[in-house]
């Protein structure tokens, strides 16, 4: 028999957990390669809109949208999950067809669908017309394969147009985008997904043909479903339901690779340390099942200070099977048994000395260190690399909510309560069934879920109102400077000089904050400034006829400055008569004018100016994107978890918030750095928490064994 890339049978009677996990590997390796897109539309629209605001064609909803997606863009994460979310149903049990959500009769679509469907439509057709001939033969393969698998219904195809248009609607609700920037981002979904897709679908096609799964006619199907299904009755102890629904695959031991690794580096240190003992019998697993099972409903006996979290847990159970008559002199662990409590032990330690929690929450890290052991012996795929296992990321999630969380306030409070209770329901509940973290999670993300929205709002607010005054300066500061380089030890009329100082420098701060200093709008504000200052000298040598005619073609542009202003056209025309007659007297008094600066001076003297970038030297912060959490340890005060929501493009002031989404701390770049340096802020990894204690144990794996 021939074996495909992932190690399938091509013929194997029965064999649907094989072809069970042949599915999951195409729903993990097609979510890797579509997953990126979700980033790179946010940044494809960031950049068109921001393209049209320099072309001062902004639509309506510009500011709004750029902001929403400033807050995506920090919130990445979450919203991955909630696309893989979404992703994975259809393939939960596959080929049997998704369950849909039942609508009553009379029931009316909401507009949020309504409007899905009127925008989606011509996307998912226009991706089915470039993608058809290789979708007629993915799909093919598919009846092949539902048919191995004894399916009874012709399945749809989780990989279609349809199905990655509504998970991408399901990822950016209009809750989080108005309608104008969700239809944007679908049209660069459409796009990036077009040339995509090209190599994901001829990447499922060949690991389909691998397989052996043969092209199937649709006439085909019914007849070879049912050979299939009628070959393997009484087969369903393999993996097979009294319902015909395949039972769930776990990810098999092969596969585990980065586990596997780990694995492997903590038995070798084991046995260059001789710790196992010879001539003494393994516990069998069901007997380790029932000490831990034991062990996880007592109390949690005080941690001893560089005891770690594998050697409390040895001590527990080592304790727990003496009281069961099961002497540590005739039985120990098996080698599989260590590996995990090796590796909990030291994945736990990692999240506890790398982390500031409070004893409480120490005290339930420990309690849930005996659940996770139980499911890193029940789950090969516990410990790789951007595993989307419930109980994973529920444990980043509690980690993360107790990190620099000292109660200090009714909404820590509330967070770290929360924490909590997700916490006990696993200790309390978790027998061997993963049920208990799904909904943990599901639970917590519910109850976050408005706390988390109503800080984003309070964190958009701040950083919109610190931006504003940002942009206005900087405005402000750019006009002074192109005031000063006209009337510095020039001498003007006092017409002229007035209306550069009173009207001329407000219309360019007013096109700097509109349009940008690089607009065109700028550009023809400059050009009015130059040409009056021209008409001055040309005049001062008598140049009469020329400055006539140049007053002339000048005059719309000046009432238009005026008018700008707020000048009536009355008033607007005044002031045009006024110059027209100073600029007519070729001996008119002329003088060096002076000016006061509109903007506020910096804060010191060799400050960040607003057109720079950062300062030599701190180029290493622009790695700190927003998002980042920071703790803040300041001696005295209480460690405090923030988030660094938003860094100026001007001056890179960052802005930090706290778990409400209020103002915190505002820095400089030179301040932040200084922070930085000295240990008062601790700048947590990008990769959340329990993924960043991986890579930490892989590391310190690599290295010499140590005692």
């Amino acid at each position: 028999m021939q074996k495909g890339q992932f190690g399938l049978d091509r013929r194997d009677d029965g064999a649907g957990i094989r072809y069970a996990a042949l599915v999951e590997a195409l729903e993990a390796g097609v979510a890797a390669q579509l997953l990126p897109l979700l980033t790179d539309c946010l940044e494809a629209e960031k950049a068109a809109l921001l393209r049209q605001m320099r072309a001062e064609e902004v639509p309506q909803d510009g500011a709004e949208d750029i902001a929403n997606l400033n807050i995506i863009a920090g919130q990445i994460l979450a919203y991955e999950r909630r696309w893989k979310t979404y992703f994975h149903r259809a393939f939960a049990k596959w080929p049997e067809p998704p369950r849909v959500e039942v609508h009553d009769a009379f029931s009316l679509v909401s507009d949020d669908e309504l409007q899905a469907q009127l925008i989606g439509h011509p996307t998912i057709e226009a991706l089915e017309r470039r993608h058809a001939d290789v979708l007629d033969t993915i799909d093919r393969r598919l009846w092949s394969l539902a048919a191995e698998m004894g399916g009874k219904v012709r399945p749809a195809n989780p990989f279609s147009p349809q199905h990655l248009v509504d998970s991408f609607l399901y990822t950016f609700t209009p809750a989080d985008c108005g309608p104008r920037l969700r239809g944007a981002l679908l049209r660069h979904f459409e796009r990036l997904a077009g040339e995509s897709l090209v190599g994901v679908y001829g990447w499922c096609n060949r690991q389909l043909a691998d397989a052996g799964c043969a092209l199937a006619g649709v006439s085909d199907y019914a007849t070879l479903a049912a050979t299939m299904v009628s070959a393997r009755r009484g087969d369903a102890a393999r993996g097979w339901g009294e319902d015909r629904a395949l039972a769930p695959a776990s990810q098999s031991r092969s596969d585990a690779l980065r586990g596997n690794i780990l694995r492997h580096r903590v038995r070798s240190r084991r046995d260059a340390r001789g710790e196992r003992v010879p001539g003494v019998r393994s516990l069998r697993a069901e007997e380790f099942l029932a000490v831990l099972s034991l062990s996880q409903g007592e109390p949690v006996p005080p941690m001893v200070a560089h005891t770690g979290y594998g050697r409390l847990m040895r001590n527990d159970l080592d304790r727990m099977a003496r009281s069961l008559g099961i002497d540590s002199a005739s039985a120990r662990p098996s080698v599989e048994q260590d590996d995990a409590v090796d590796l909990i032990g030291m994945l736990f330690d990692q999240l506890a000395a790398n982390h500031h929690l409070s004893s409480s929450a120490l005290e339930w890290l420990a309690r849930l260190s005996l659940p996770y052991l139980r499911l890193a012996l029940a789950e090969p795929g516990l410990f790789e690399q951007a595993s989307q296992l419930p109980a994973i990321r529920l444990l980043s999630v509690l980690v993360e909510l107790w990190d620099g969380n000292r109660r200090t306030g009714p909404h820590d409070a509330e967070l770290h309560g929360l924490a909590d209770d997700a916490a006990r329901e696993v200790v309390d509940g978790y027998q061997g069934d993963d049920a208990i973290f799904v909904g943990a999670l599901a639970r917590l993300e519910r109850a976050l879920e408005p706390l988390r929205r109503r800080a984003a709002v309070s964190e958009r607010r701040a950083w919109q109102a610190i931006e504003g005054g940002e942009r206005l300066q900087a405005a402000r500061r750019a006009a002074d400077r192109e005031l000063a380089s006209r009337l510095h030890e020039r001498p003007l009329l006092p017409a002229v000089a007035a209306f550069l100082d009173e009207y001329w420098r407000p219309s360019l701060v007013q096109a700097w904050l509109r349009a940008g200093p690089d607009s065109e709008r700028h550009d023809t504000a400059l050009a009015l400034g130059d040409a009056l200052v021209r008409l001055d000298a040309d005049a001062a040598q008598g140049h009469g006829a020329q400055v006539a005619t140049r007053l002339i073609e000048l005059q719309p542009r000046l009432h238009d400055c005026y008018a700008a202003l707020g000048q009536e056209p009355a008033g607007a025309g005044s002031q045009v008569a006024t110059l027209v007659r100073e600029l007519a007297s070729p001996d008119a008094p002329r003088r060096v004018h002076p000016f006061e600066q509109l903007a506020e001076p910096l804060a010191e003297p060799g400050g960040v100016d607003s057109h720079l970038a950062l300062p030599a030297g701190l180029d290493g912060l622009e790695g700190l994107e927003p998002g980042r959490i920071l703790v803040q340890m300041e001696a005295g005060e209480p460690v405090r978890a923030l988030r660094l929501a938003w860094r100026s493009p001007l001056s890179g002031t960052s802005l930090l918030v706290g778990a409400q989404g209020t103002r915190e701390l505002l820095l400089s770049p030179q301040d932040l750095a200084a922070m930085l340096i000295d240990g008062r802020l601790l700048a947590r990894p990008p990769e959340d928490a329990v993924e960043a204690a991986l890579q930490r144990i892989e590391t310190t794996l690599t290295g010499p064994a140590t005692e």
